[in-house]
């Protein structure tokens, strides 16, 4: 007899408490019924095929494998979005995806699960499919922290506003920039800095000045990143990450490092001089040090 699979349905941007509730279920009945937690998303973000216009994403495909891996789930399934399958009617995607492909025993949902051509499926009738074809299914309802329901808009709202205590309260885990590092304008105002570009797909912090975890080789150090376009020397530039990493010597440049950021200190400013822009910087450092020696979440 072969293992009854347990198929959590959903985009799952972000992966936040929401998301890592309802996927805990999956894999909590998985576990109890001797079968495999199972997760499908779609990529490219269906909007993205439908409209050109998807919202900036949270995660990267590689970062919700990651995190879904040390949650526990046993599969996760990547099946590319196109418009053949955005004219799937709901009947005829249970009958392909959850029967044919997975031939799921019981199926995980949010409240607000919209699926088959123009979302016309919803959450209730992928339960009255199930009743009709024999499988089951489990609608997850909403998950509140601090008086709001979490969800990816709410998170990404947070995260473009420089909120990170937000983003840590709804997701349970610090934003984190990654990328390698690329060489920049070699400015020399005393602090070296590791700059990140940024992936025009992906959403990102608000402008201003965080103290933030760099992990460099493994190691972890304190940092201060700046986020923004640099005001102080020009009236316009692409916005970019520089994060100052306290402590570290060494050559950073072409190598993969992620910065976390801890809590934003001040939004980003125009100073009226190179001297200023470097007593700031080293009030910067300070408050930083500060905020991480006293930082315990993460």
């Amino acid at each position: 007899m072969k293992k009854p699979i347990v198929l959590a349905l959903g985009n799952f941007d972000g992966v936040h408490k929401g998301h890592q509730h309802l996927i805990s279920e999956a894999i909590k009945e998985a576990k109890q019924s001797g079968g495999s937690s199972v997760v499908m998303i779609f990529d490219p973000h269906p909007r993205k095929v439908l409209s050109q216009e998807s919202p900036l994403l949270l995660t990267t495909v590689e970062q919700k494998a990651s995190i879904l891996a040390e949650m526990g789930l046993d599969y996760l399934v990547i099946t590319p979005f196109t418009k053949e399958v955005a004219s799937w009617s709901p009947e005829y995607f249970v009958d392909h995806i959850i029967l044919e492909t997975f031939n799921a025993s019981t199926v995980y949902v949010g409240y607000n699960y919209f699926f088959g051509r123009g979302a016309s499926g919803d959450a209730r009738l992928l339960q009255q499919l199930g009743e009709q074809k024999g499988f089951a299914v489990r609608i997850i309802e909403p998950v509140m922290v601090a008086g709001q329901v979490v969800s990816s808009t709410l998170v990404r709202k947070c995260l473009e506003e420089g909120d990170v205590e937000a983003v840590y309260a709804f997701t349970g885990r610090l934003p984190v920039l990654t990328g390698k590092v690329q060489r920049g304008e070699g400015r020399d105002i005393k602090f070296p800095t590791a700059n990140l570009d940024f992936d025009p797909e992906m959403a990102r912090p608000g402008r201003g000045v965080y103290a933030a975890r760099a992990i460099v080789d493994g190691r972890s150090y304190d940092a201060v990143v700046n986020i923004g376009q640099k005001p102080t020397f020009h009236d316009d530039y692409p916005i970019v990450a520089e994060a100052h990493i306290l402590d570290f010597n060494g050559n950073l440049y072409d190598k993969d490092i992620a910065v976390m950021l801890v809590k934003k200190l001040r939004d980003e400013r125009k100073f009226p001089s190179r001297e200023d822009l470097i007593a700031q910087i080293e009030r910067d450092i300070q408050n930083a040090r500060e905020v991480l020696n006293n930082w315990s979440g993460g």
